[in-house]
């Protein structure tokens, strides 16, 4: 054991000290997907007519109460463009760290709802709504922007002269800032404001807010998250201290809701965002409910003026996908060698 230990001292030593120790700046950008499984479910803002009075995110689903039909919506926001900046230092020609900074854009996802409208036909805690035979329709799209942290390990299998070899990056992603959207567009039938104007007057009070046509904007904040992610490519090197990458790269990340809030709430070109109120616009996410949250579902005694306490959701940031970049390596030797080239 003592023998076999030695020889993996020497080999390390040996491996760090092949002089290499340049720094490198990496900028890159690609197109990832989903992975190779997309049933990661979306969250989205709660749409029910029979329960207008509640809020919240559920999972996304394209639902139709006429059928009735209800299919829930896959996907990952880890799916769209991206962008990397890394800043690093090779130890050895082996071995090298970087500091990566990763923003990306993520795909749109979209749902459809008809639903059912309601009145409420008592006055207990909570409400009851009973169906009165109109529809509403609602349109829902989400996307999602994020700039991450992404400390990594870089491992080159690169030997002194070559100018094509293969690499791999091992490293966790820490989500620094971002925004989750949710835009809902509702329509509700016109016969409903022309044979029924006192079902028309009805919903467009509390707790419907609605008109012919409302437009709602729903942005949430992700809270601390950390996620893993890894890369392997091919890299050609055309200059002493210049590098071309390919790479296929993958990341797992699941990103937990912090708050979020309505920003737009727009009946008929009116907006109606402050009779809503605080609680039914702004909402923070807990891990747990109980009779001292301020929610009316477990606390009769709730505070309308403050944000309503819920059930945390979280996002998928799950994705597969490839990148291009260049590579700059910046050394004392480097830049000799440049220099001695451009004099040749």
């Amino acid at each position: 054991m003592k023998k076999n230990f030695l020889v993996l001292a020497f080999a390390v030593i040996g491996i760090t000290s092949v002089k290499a120790q340049y720094f490198t700046l990496r900028v890159a950008g690609g197109y990832a997907w989903p992975g190779f499984q997309s049933s990661e479910n979306l969250t989205g803002p709660k749409v029910d007519p029979f329960s207008p009075d509640k809020d919240g995110l559920i999972d996304m689903a394209n639902i139709n109460d006429s059928i009735p039909f209800n299919q829930p919506i896959h996907g990952s926001y880890g799916k769209g463009m991206n962008f990397t900046f890394g800043f690093g230092y090779m130890i050895n020609p082996y071995i090298g760290v970087e500091l990566g900074v990763s923003y990306l854009k993520s795909g749109t996802y979209s749902c459809d709802q008809t639903r059912e409208l309601t009145i409420q036909s008592g006055f207990g805690n909570p409400p009851a709504f009973t169906s009165v035979g109109y529809y509403m329709n609602a349109h829902i799209t989400t996307n999602a922007f994020g700039l991450s942290l992404m400390p990594s390990v870089i491992v080159q299998g690169a030997k002194p002269g070559w100018k094509v070899y293969p690499y791999a990056r091992l490293g966790v992603s820490m989500p620094v800032f971002g925004e989750l959207t949710h835009k809902i567009r509702i329509d509700v039938e016109d016969d409903v404001f022309s044979k029924e104007p006192a079902l028309a007057d009805l919903i467009n009070k509390s707790p419907y807010y609605l008109g012919h046509h409302t437009d709602v904007t729903l942005k949430t904040e992700g809270d601390i998250s950390i996620g893993v992610n890894g890369a392997v490519g091919v890299c050609y090197k055309p200059l002493p201290y210049l590098a071309i990458t390919a790479e296929v790269n993958g990341q797992y990340l699941v990103i937990k809701a912090k708050e979020a809030k309505l920003t737009q709430w727009d009946t008929d070109g009116v907006s109606r965002i402050d009779d809503r109120g605080v609680y039914r616009t702004e909402f923070n996410f807990v891990d747990k409910l109980d009779n001292t949250s301020n929610n009316q579902d477990y606390n009769s005694a709730y505070d309308k003026t403050k944000p309503k306490e819920d059930f945390r959701p979280s996002a998928p940031f799950t994705n597969l996908g490839f990148n291009v970049g260049v590579t700059f390596m910046l050394s004392k030797t480097i830049l000799k060698k440049k220099s001695a080239a451009g004099k040749g």
